[in-house]
Order: structure tokens, then sequence, then C-alpha cells
């Protein structure tokens, strides 16, 4: 029987995984109360580019699991392959969050759109950056 310690800041393989989806969830959850928000403040919740593209509920959870299953993806790749994943991993999603705002303030939309728009962005960066960070393990 072996008994196995770790220090404080060391997570189970397990442990990371259970994080990282309830980080998943809640920036999902963050995505769709922004969406809810503005849709019930009366933003248009769509955009004109080619053509008019309607912001959905689905369509704001779904980018919304694609994209923390993406940074997911990198951060586990960097874990993996650098000793320093986890510093890479948080400037790189630092970086893509403030580059998904450019799109989002400069779309052919109504000012309520773009604020939606915005603030979805930001709740789900501020939602997964800091979970997947504190969930990363140590160097």
């Amino acid at each position: 029987m072996s008994v196995e310690t770790r220090s404080a800041g060391q997570a189970s393989a397990g442990s990371r995984v259970r994080n990282r989806l309830i980080a998943l969830v809640a920036a999902a959850a963050a995505a769709a109360a922004a969406w809810a928000i503005g849709n019930a403040a009366g933003a248009e919740l769509t955009v004109n580019q080619n053509g008019v593209t309607e912001i959905t509920l689905a369509g704001a959870v779904v980018s919304t699991l694609m994209a923390g299953l993406a940074g997911w993806g990198l951060l586990a790749l960097l874990e993996r392959f650098t000793a320093r994943g986890r510093t890479i991993w948080t400037y790189v999603a630092g970086t893509v969050l403030l580059l998904s705002l450019l799109p989002t303030l400069l779309a052919d939309a109504t000012t309520g759109t773009r604020a939606t728009l915005t603030a979805m962005h930001l709740m789900v960066g501020a939602v997964l950056i800091p979970s997947f960070h504190r969930s990363s393990r140590e160097a």
C-alpha cells in the first residue's frame, strides 16, 4: 500500500479535468446570461457580415464551448511539451480575448448588439482564463 502526497497547488489529473469541465459549463452559462440580458434589453443580436447573421442563444453557447475546448486543448499541449505551459497559455488566452473584441467592436451592428457581444466575450474570458490558469500544473 502506498500513500501519495501532493504539495499545495498540485492537483490530480482527475481534479484538473473536473475543474475545467466546471469552468466550461460556467462560461457557457455566462454567455447565455449575457445573451439573455441583451435580448431582454432589446438588442437586435444580428450582425451584418456578408449578409445578416443572427446571434442565437444556441450559437452563443456552442461557440463558447468550442472556444473553451480549443483553449483547453492548447493548455494541455503546452503543459505536456513545455516547462512554462501555464504562463504561455495565459498570455495567449489574454491576447486571443483582446483580439476577439476587435470584430465585435467594428461589426456592422447596433450599439446594443455590440455591447452584448463585448459583454459576452469578456464574461467568458473572465471565467475561462483564471479557471484554466488555476487548474494548470506548476512547472
